[in-house]
């Protein structure tokens, strides 16, 4: 295989192209992109961030006080009414008075308190953003979206799921980007945000103790996702029964919600609401008991032929072309299978693979990466909320997609009648909020060898220098991959 175009590497890999005085890809852009992805991983965790417990803790924490604070509220207005109820009818003139505000001095409103699940929520937004710009060249970042994305949660689930989404993809996705799919599959199966998430925290066999007094049943929303999304995918020859005794086994995998022990917020087994007796999955009965039932089935799911093939189809889709070769998508599986569901191995794969390279540059730009890469193509001065209110427009808030499914790996799904339009209106913005340089170096840094001449002479013929740089943000090179 010839050496790559660097700009290919960084658009169809990596977050896109800024100007540096560094040459980041060298001799052997592919080297380049495994070194960078492998330095990356060992990058140390952010200490700002807090862990998951600590976020559940102080979330609910809060709602609690609020409780208690509303309900002391609702006694006091309580207790009153009966005491005005016994007063004579005069007595009642001047407390009426104070209450409507008649000679009493004016008070300012109690501040509101901060909401903590919106507080770790920016907080994890915001680091997001610094690492999509601070990337070097981006791919390690690019496999994080893609396994956080195939692991979806929806942000917007509920308050804890909010508050914690930012730190269930630090926790249990990006340690394992370049390790074991089973080792990625266990860590997500049994974190605090996806049993929220997915309800499983609730579920409870129904002839657990729990589920034989009618408090909890079964619940199938985790048993479903992990065949059909997680793991196999909707043609990996799994059937209802399969997904009923799956969601047995996991019956009982929950969270520790007590706050009054040290334990809070992180996961728990809980026998009481685990269905007892063997399951048959797949044709396999598992006799197991307890927790370490649902854990062989993970491990044998995550060893399993229709997940390969479910994974190096959705991976070569995400990164190459939305109709990826078939070849291309079976050299993957293979490669997973034979080295036991290594990532590593399997991102190595697909980056020197020269399949990858050759198929055309049509796949569209997420809106995701269409704002990422604009960030480090064009010194643009942006807020957080221009960042936010930029994604949210587009489409693509992270952590937010409509259901378990993640967002489309086939990027026609974001041609819609109104995106372009939209994607135009966040380059002016851009634009209009960018540092006077010169627009020519900017596209000669930002396309590379892919900067077509129309682009050029569209650029040199531009009004100003804000509608050269929205040109550029919109020219075809920047837009596809």
């Amino acid at each position: 295989m010839q050496r790559p175009s660097p700009a290919l590497a960084a658009s169809r890999f990596g977050l896109g192209l800024r100007a540096s005085p560094v040459d980041l890809f060298g001799a052997d852009p592919v080297a380049a992109l495994l070194d960078e992805a492998a330095e990356e991983s060992r990058r140390p965790p952010d200490r700002d961030l807090a862990p998951t417990r600590k976020i559940l803790f102080d979330v609910q924490s809060f709602f609690a006080r609020q409780r208690a604070a509303n309900q002391a509220m609702e006694k006091s207005g309580a207790d009153a009414a009966k005491m005005a109820a016994g007063m004579p009818a005069g007595m009642m003139e001047r407390p009426a008075a104070m209450a409507s505000g008649k000679d009493a001095a004016p008070e300012a409103a109690p501040a509101r308190p901060e909401r903590p699940h919106l507080a770790y929520y920016n907080a994890e937004f915001e680091a997001l953003i610094a690492r999509m710009s601070d990337a070097p060249i981006g791919f390690f970042e690019r496999l994080v979206g893609f396994w956080s994305n195939h692991f979806a949660v929806e942000a917007d689930r509920n308050f804890s799921t909010k508050a914690t989404v930012g730190a269930y993809e630090r926790e249990a996705i990006r340690p394992h980007v370049l390790g074991r799919f089973e080792d990625m599959l266990l860590a997500v199966s049994k974190h605090p945000t996806m049993l929220s998430y997915l309800d499983n925290f609730l579920s409870a066999g129904v002839n657990s103790r729990l589920g034989k007094n009618g408090r909890y049943g079964l619940n199938e929303n985790y048993g479903r996702e992990m065949l059909e999304l997680h793991t196999l995918g909707v043609s990996g020859g799994y059937d209802q029964s399969d997904v009923r005794a799956l969601a047995n086994a996991l019956s009982g995998w929950g969270i520790v919600r007590n706050l009054k022990r040290p334990d809070y917020g992180t996961f728990a087994f809980f026998n009481a609401m685990h269905e007892p007796g063997p399951v048959t999955v797949l044709g396999k009965r598992y006799p197991q008991k307890g927790e370490a039932q649902a854990r062989a089935i993970i491990a044998d799911l995550a060893h399993h032929p229709a997940t390969a093939r479910h994974l190096a189809f959705k991976l070569t889709q995400s990164f190459v072309a939305d109709e990826p070769p078939k070849d291309l998508v079976a050299r993957l599986a293979d490669v997973y299978m034979k080295t036991d569901g290594d990532l590593g191995a399997l991102a190595k794969a697909l980056v020197t693979d020269p399949a990858s390279w050759e198929a055309p540059r049509d796949k569209l730009r997420t809106p995701q990466e269409f704002v990422w890469a604009s960030l480090r193509a064009i010194p643009a001065r942006t807020q957080f909320n221009d960042v936010r209110r930029g994604l949210t427009i587009l489409g693509q808030l992270p952590w937010s997609p409509i259901s378990p499914a993640g967002y489309p790996g086939d990027s026609r799904y974001w041609l819609a009648a109104d995106a372009m339009t939209n994607r135009l209106d966040y380059a002016q913005f851009l634009a209009a909020r960018t540092r006077p340089e010169d627009p020519q170096m900017l596209a000669e840094a930002a396309l590379g060898d892919l900067v077509s001449a129309p682009t050029r002479e569209a650029i040199r013929r531009a009004e100003s220098p804000a509608q050269a740089y929205a040109l550029l943000l919109m020219s075809p090179e920047f837009q596809r991959r």
